[in-house]
């Protein structure tokens, strides 16, 4: 029995033998050798929450051990953690890594076919899919229920949708040498009730999850040679076509905007379209796809990093993760230029190698073996009027470019962050506003801090979170030598009703001006929040010690470090390692604030750089402005860099 195209076959084989690939093809026998040594066993339970896996007081993921089924680790103090929901959240890992090595195993079976080792492969790939097909109907349920998607083996369709696509691909590159009884067990007892239940359970709206659950039906269509079940997923209400058409901006963005959710769908279209190709099927993604590779160069950082735009992983990057549980940015990379040629993609790699090793899976599975030479893409100030973003670029060399982010537009649903007219900035080539992104769902400071207004440099109003609005991008021009960015943001209902507000940028290579007003019916306390990495240094000497501020939108996580009196100048806060100043704006208060042990400046913290918002922290964390104002405000700012001695 055949499933895959004997030319694609031939192509893999012939391009994974090439010299230039040869570090991809070690490290993928380093990590079978590992995976052989060290599999933990195919779970008798469903799966727990994966983002139940996370200390709470540091907001970092736990250490997987696949040996250590009830004793779980935080990276950061070593503080074990045992019992529920941990012990069910680490299954979610398990299945992970079982699935991914089931196609791993097969994979290079099927690179190596006739050989010793192919055989001893495909016999232990088989084994997982053997043993996930006997138990798969009679796991136990986990100790809570997903009642709205739920999966069977994992606890959310979601997750269901990624475990079963690789064990399809296992049974797509072993199908030619499993036994007729080992097909049918795998077929009635695994795949065919896996189709049933996601078809079930699916998401019902244009979502990243909708893609996953697309790519695993298309994928369960083709081992099942099932037609009708591979039309929904391509062009049904909720297929393929739908999700590209409707889900996808004008930009290249996912609709969600967030970087991690935009490279987590677009894995999942991969995956979509590398099981068509790979079976011989087309289909015509209309450019769609090409442009979804792009976008995240034209709005990466100067370092290449990835701006943390709502529930964004806040380590991501371009030259390294770009979200959890999908390839590193190399892998999409590889991808990329091997199905578009184009030349920004080959720059992508390039930068990728220059650091580190060729060695990603997707360079055997897609890549090409020489990858030439290419340029950079347009790095321009641009505006992305459908995802409601602005960015703003200065002069000079890639690195050291001064850039700036403001967001007004869509809210990004469940996703979304209440941070409308925020801006993200980097000087100089060095984090100077950050965005903290978002940790892991699990823990409450998700929810009660991260995805706050107070946790982003933008206006709230009574202490009191943004309602879910849509913010607008009224201009974007260039004039007498600035770029020039109007946005606002208006609610029209609720405890915001009849707020308006507006942001106005005028950006110059070395410097910007920023005018924030804000207009009320009646008399409200305004909150200007400026989180800058740096140390309040003007104003700080007077500063006493006050109470917590009280509100919804954060502000329990804030204490204060001190109040100045209002003056000419409310304070300088100096950003470390740069020569850039942000002046406070003047005739208001200005606060330094304490946010003890919160991820900060755009780091993961299972890094060991998790730093704490406080005047005595580390030189990488920031301060923050706090202006509070009994009335309508407008707030005019000065933010830039400068050589010393300017």
């Amino acid at each position: 029995m055949t499933l895959l195209a004997p030319k694609w076959s031939r192509d893999l084989r012939t391009r994974a033998s090439h010299p230039k690939l040869a570090a991809a093809r070690e490290a993928l026998d380093v990590q079978l050798e590992g995976y052989r040594s060290s599999l933990p066993p195919v779970p008798d339970q469903q799966a727990g929450y994966y983002h139940d896996f996370f200390c709470a007081e540091h907001a970092t993921q736990l250490l997987f051990d696949p040996g250590s089924p009830r004793r779980h680790v935080c990276p950061v103090d070593g503080a074990v953690f045992s019992g529920e929901p941990y012990d069910s959240a680490w299954l979610w890992s398990v299945n992970d890594r079982l699935s991914d090595a089931a196609l791993k195993f097969a994979f290079r079976s099927h690179l190596e076919t006739g050989t010793s080792r192919s055989g001893s492969d495909a016999a232990e790939a088989a084994r997982i899919l053997e043993t996930y097909a006997r138990r798969y109907l009679h796991l136990k349920p986990a100790p809570t229920v997903y009642e709205e998607e739920p999966g069977i083996a994992t606890w959310q369709n979601l997750d269901e949708s990624v475990w079963i696509a690789r064990l399809c691909w296992a049974y797509a590159l072993l199908a030619e040498t499993l036994s007729d009884e080992t097909r049918e067990l795998v077929t009635r007892q695994l795949f065919r009730p896996a189709a049933t239940h996601i078809r079930r359970v699916r998401c019902r709206e244009i979502h990243n999850v909708s893609n996953w659950n697309n790519a695993a039906l298309a994928t369960l269509a083709r081992v099942l040679e099932d037609d009708r079940l591979l039309e929904e997923a391509l062009r049904g209400d909720l297929g393929l076509a739908a999700q590209l058409e409707q889900g996808v901006t004008g930009e290249g963005l996912w609709w969600e905007v967030s970087l991690s959710y935009h490279f987590y769908s677009l894995d999942a279209i991969v995956r979509t379209l590398r099981i068509l190709k790979a079976t011989g099927e087309s289909f015509d993604d209309g450019g769609v796809v090409r442009r979804m590779f792009l976008a995240p160069m034209q709005i990466s950082l100067p370092d290449l990093k990835l701006p943390s735009v709502n529930d964004c992983w806040h380590f991501i990057g371009l030259e390294e993760k770009v979200g959890h549980g999908i390839p590193d940015a190399d892998g999409f990379y590889e991808t990329a230029y091997a199905w578009f040629r184009e030349p920004g993609f080959a720059w992508m790699l390039g930068q990728n190698y220059r650091s580190r090793p060729r060695t990603c899976f997707e360079a055997l599975l897609d890549g090409v073996p020489v990858i030439p030479d290419g340029d950079p893409p347009d790095r321009d100030s641009r505006l992305f009027p459908e995802a409601g973003l602005a960015l703003l670029r200065g002069g000079g060399s890639r690195q050291r470019r001064n850039y700036l982010l403001l967001k007004a537009g869509r809210h990004g649903g469940v996703h979304g962050h209440r941070d409308q007219l925020r801006i993200q900035m980097c000087g100089s080539g060095s984090p100077l506003i950050p965005d903290l992104g978002t940790p892991g769902y699990g823990i409450d400071l998700n929810h009660t801090w991260y995805q706050q207004t107070a946790s982003h440099a933008t206006v709230l109003v009574d202490g009191e979170s943004q309602p879910p609005t849509r913010g607008r991008l009224d201009r974007f021009s260039e004039e007498d030598g600035f770029t020039r960015v109007d946005a606002s943001a208006a609610w029209e209902e609720g405890a915001y009703a009849g707020v308006r507000m507006r942001r106005t940028l005028l950006w110059r290579d070395t410097y910007f001006v920023d005018l924030f007003q804000v207009l009320c019916p009646a008399e409200r306390d305004l909150y200007w929040v400026c989180h800058v990495v740096g140390e309040l240094v003007r104003g700080a000497s007077d500063l006493q010690p006050t109470a917590p501020l009280s509100g919804g939108g954060g502000l329990r996580h804030v204490r204060l470090d001190g109040e100045t009196p209002a003056s000419d100048c409310a304070g300088v806060i100096q950003p470390v390692r740069s020569t850039c100043t942000w002046p406070v704006p003047s005739g208001v208060c200005c606060w330094a604030t304490l946010l003890p042990t919160l991820p900060v400046n755009g780091s993961p913290p299972s890094s060991g750089t998790t730093g704490q918002i406080v005047r005595s922290s580390p030189p990488s964390s920031p301060s923050a402005g706090w202006i509070r104002t009994r009335r309508s405000g407008r707030w005019p700012a000065v933010g830039g860099t400068r050589t010393p001695g300017d």
